[in-house]
Order: structure tokens, then sequence, then C-alpha cells
């Protein structure tokens, strides 16, 4: 197997593993032998096991936030804007559910350096749904006020969406058009 593949794959099976177990049950040894290669293999691609969970965090962190980000500039108009964000992260829970509870987890977790990659992202992801209520709002909500909706925004989705996770079923898709009716009269009233 190539580097980039081997890769991947012990990327796929670390994130399992720590999905599983959380980060201090598992060591290196348990996942080169859940991936069916050899420690020294292991640490080849990753010096330490916090160099492989941090590597884990970023490539999850990295799907979420393009795939949000995506959503917010794509060439629609704002509330289908909102609409495909939000799905964005019921998708994420969905197909991703291992990785999205390791980000959920290092929120309030006790590694300091975990914690801080994963509000790195979520800031980013706030401050671009921020620019899109400021743009909507047309200058009724200035930037501090935006920056409350839309946190309370992110919290919503996330956690309703891993509520009963299930796919494009259509209590999920109901789940969305409900969040977004409530957030598009949520945003188009609010006045300070």
């Amino acid at each position: 197997m190539r580097a980039p593949e081997r890769r991947a794959q012990l990327l796929e099976v670390a994130r399992r593993v720590f999905g599983t177990s959380g980060f201090h049950a598992v060591s290196m040894e348990t996942v080169a032998k859940e991936a069916g290669v050899t420690k020294p293999i292991l640490y080849d691609h990753f010096p330490s096991k916090k160099e492989l969970y941090l590597a884990l965090i970023d490539a999850d962190l990295a799907v979420l936030h393009e795939e949000v980000r995506k959503a917010l500039v794509a060439p629609i108009g704002n509330r289908e804007r909102i609409r495909a964000s939000f799905q964005a992260y019921f998708d994420f829970v969905d197909e991703h559910a291992e990785g999205f509870r390791l980000l959920m987890q290092e929120t309030v977790g006790a590694e300091d350096e975990f914690r801080l990659r994963v509000a790195q992202v979520r800031d980013q992801i706030l401050s671009e749904v921020a620019d899109l209520i400021v743009r909507e709002s047309s200058g009724r909500l200035d930037r501090e006020r935006a920056e409350i909706v839309a946190l309370a925004l992110i919290g919503m989705v996330e956690t309703v969406a891993q509520r009963e996770p299930g796919g494009h079923s259509a209590k999920r898709l109901e789940a969305v058009d409900v969040l977004v009716r409530l957030a598009w009269r949520g945003i188009t009233e609010l006045t300070p």
C-alpha cells in the first residue's frame, strides 16, 4: 500500500477505535493491531498517539468546515444557504458519526491542544455564519449580535443533528426544515 493510502487507512481505523474508547483508553498498539500493521509502520506515519489524534481531528474538522463553507457561499439565496449549511451538519453527523463524536467530546475535553483545534474551526464557522446574518439583516444587526445569533444557530443544529442520526430519512429532512423555518424567521425579524 502506498503511503497516502496507508495513512488514510490508519486514520479510518483510529477514528473507529478512538470513537469507541476515547483518546486516553487507546494505545498505539491497539490502533496498529486493529489496522493490521506493525507498530513501526504506524509510527512511520504518526510519531506519537497525540500526533495521530491531532491528524484525525484536523481531517474531520476540514471536512466539516469545507462542507459548511461551500453551503454558505453557494450561489443561491440566503435562506437556501442556511438550509444547505444545516444539512451539511446533519450529513456530517450521519456520514462521519465517530468523527463528529470525537469533535464534540473535544469541545469539553481535558486536552487544551485538542480543544483549541476544535474551537478554531468552530470560530471560523461562526464567523462565516455571522457574515451571512449581517448581510441578510441589511445592517439591522451589528456584528456582535450577529455572532450571538450564529452561535445559537450552530448550537441548535449540532444538538438536533446528534439526535437520532439516520441519513436522509423523512424525519431528518423534516428536522432540517423546521430548523430552517425557525432560523429564517428569527434572522429576518430580529431587530436591535
